[in-house]
Order: structure tokens, then sequence, then C-alpha cells
């Protein structure tokens, strides 16, 4: 029986998990990419510990002012561990299990 609870607890917190990761709110830093023109695109996690996540968001169209301050907060929240929401710009506002989006906001998590 106590086999059964953990088992279904474990497959409930999954399952929120994933959730949150595929409304972006709520996930983690990943990689970072800069090129000579700054920063070029970022990956976001669902979890610190993760070995991979979602495809590359990239910063199309920001301005290089815009970018320094989206590198800072990215960089704070990567080097404390602290959650992040983000708006891009496919319809449903994040699709970042899907290649070529566009990171149109982030911000960092209320509650990390």
């Amino acid at each position: 029986m106590l086999k059964k609870i953990l088992l279904l607890s474990t497959l409930l917190l999954s399952f929120q998990a994933t959730a949150v990761f595929n409304e972006c709110i709520g996930v983690y830093v990943g990689r970072i990419s800069i090129t000579n023109q700054g920063m070029d695109k970022v990956v976001f996690l669902q979890k610190p510990t993760d070995g991979g996540g979602s495809y590359w968001v990239n910063f199309a169209s920001w301005d290089p002012e815009a970018k320094k301050e989206a590198l800072s907060i990215l960089m704070a929240a990567k080097l404390s561990q602290h959650k992040v929401d983000l708006y891009t710009t496919a319809t449903d506002s994040c699709s970042i299990g899907s290649p070529s989006q566009t990171l149109k906001e982030v911000h960092l998590s209320t509650n990390p």
C-alpha cells in the first residue's frame, strides 16, 4: 500500500513539474550563448540538475541594452538557481519545446 502511495505521489509531482515547464513558468536557466553581437540565445531547464531542456530560445530584434539587462537577470537566476518566468512570441507565449522561439519577456519568479 505504501509503495502505491509513493508511486502515485511521484507521478503527480512529475506531471505538475512538466505542466509548469510547458507554460514557461518557474523554469531554470540552463546554457547561455553569447557571440560577438552580445547574448544570442538561452536554454531553459525544468530542474537545475537537468542535462537538457528546451530548444534554444533566441533574442532576435532585442535592443543591445535590453539584451544586457536580460543577461544580468538570467545570470543572477542561474547562479542562485532562482526560477524565471518567460514569454515568447509564439501564439501560446511559450512553445520552448519547439525550435526557433524568440523571447519576448523574462521575469524572476516570485517564489524561488
